[in-house]
């Protein structure tokens, strides 16, 4: 399962937090699980949050990125709506449906490009969506949510540029922590197999968590009123 750099650190977290709970029964399942163990884990995740916390470009790419989530977030009502419309008027398209998909995969490039698309849409029907109960303001909530996830990426990958060199030499850090991850969370989806608590140890499912806390703490919004 492929974790992108800025996960590491906050599933870790979790993980031990599931971890130091159920720490017996993972001893009883493999005597390598000691409180020495749990301690290495967290001394880990302790090393690569000061790692993180001293690196000014990571933490602005984090911003960036939670941004960029926050704005996605934002747009999906209106894209639902939208979609009522344009099904109401027969308007052959699916670009709706495709950039909410986008949207989940994280794919702003995609958003970003198709969202062109669709205001283009938009404008040439413009009358029969109104009619169809389309707000008046749609069109240019859609210019500007364009704009400012165009801005917003394109600071992400400034952000990102300065902080491969750094992550580059820290690789070691990142696959040590990575380790107690996969070892983890291997034992623990056995240990609770046909268990809800499995899910506390299936990093797919462990992510997509993540991404669903990520927005709930996130903080104001990028386009006011939308």
């Amino acid at each position: 399962m492929y974790i992108k750099q800025e996960e590491y650190l906050p599933l870790a977290k979790d993980l031990i937090a599931s971890f130091s709970r159920d720490l017996l029964l993972f001893a009883e399942e493999d005597h390598n699980y000691t409180q020495a163990y749990k301690d290495a884990f967290q001394s880990k995740i302790t090393e690569v949050e000061q790692k993180e916390a001293s690196n000014t470009a990571l933490v602005q790419q984090k911003q960036a990125t939670q941004a960029l989530y926050l704005l996605g977030e934002d747009l999906k009502k209106p894209l639902k709506s939208l979609r009522i419309r344009i099904e109401r008027a027969g308007i052959p398209t699916n670009l709706t449906t495709q950039i909410l998909t986008d949207i989940k995969k994280r794919n702003f490039e995609g958003v970003g490009s198709k969202l062109t698309d669709l205001i283009s849409l938009v404008n040439a029907h413009l009358t029969v969506l109104q009619d169809k109960g389309m707000k008046s303001t749609i069109p240019q909530d859609l210019q500007n949510f364009q704009l400012a996830i165009a801005a917003k990426a394109d600071e992400q990958t400034q952000f990102m540029k300065k902080v491969a060199g750094i992550i580059g030499t820290q690789k070691e850090l990142y696959d040590g922590l990575y380790k107690y991850i996969s070892e983890i969370c291997e034992d623990g989806k056995l240990i609770f197999e046909g268990q809800q608590k499995a899910d506390e140890y299936i990093i797919k499912k462990m992510l997509a968590k993540l991404h669903v806390d990520k927005v709930k703490s996130g903080e104001g919004k990028e386009i006011g009123g939308a």
